[in-house]
């Protein structure tokens, strides 16, 4: 499989994942609903992002970052995925609160504002032109790397 429509396919179920934590926040922030389900929702989204979205985005720097010169924009993204990991434990940490209703909404509207562009920039910008860069040796490259930290 094409390694950046890999990564293309991984942030849509990504970007499915924040609109559940959005919906979450905003009845949290609303006090709309069960107070209980927002959050168990919110915790279910949190889990997602420590797990599948960090590995995901371990998975870019390792297999995709490592092969592009600095003539590509792609430095800013790995500090993004710092910040990410950041916004990830502090939304656990909002979780685990004594007061989630309050806790939860402004750090997961962070984390979503900053995803959802983050996703957005790498989709439009740096993965055509990581392609470009790459051509088909460097994306089979990307592949390979990616098939070795799966085994």
């Amino acid at each position: 499989m094409d390694p950046l429509k890999r990564f293309e396919e991984e942030h849509q179920h990504g970007l499915r994942e924040l609109e559940r934590l959005e919906r979450a926040a905003l009845a949290l922030a609303n006090t709309e609903g069960s107070v209980e389900h927002h959050i168990a929702t919110a915790r279910e989204v949190a889990d997602f992002l420590s797990t599948d979205v960090k590995q995901h985005n371990e998975n870019e720097e390792r297999a995709l970052f490592a092969l592009l010169t600095d003539d590509l924009p792609w430095a800013p993204f790995v500090e993004e995925h710092e910040r990410l990991r950041d916004l990830e434990s502090e939304l656990h940490d909002a979780l685990d609160s004594a007061d989630p209703v309050n806790k939860v909404p402004p750090v997961a509207h962070a984390l979503i504002d900053l995803l959802r562009s983050h996703i957005a920039r790498e989709d439009e910008m740096l993965f055509p032109m990581s392609r470009e860069f790459l051509g088909p040796d460097g994306l089979a490259d990307v592949a390979r790397r990616l098939g070795e930290m799966e085994t």
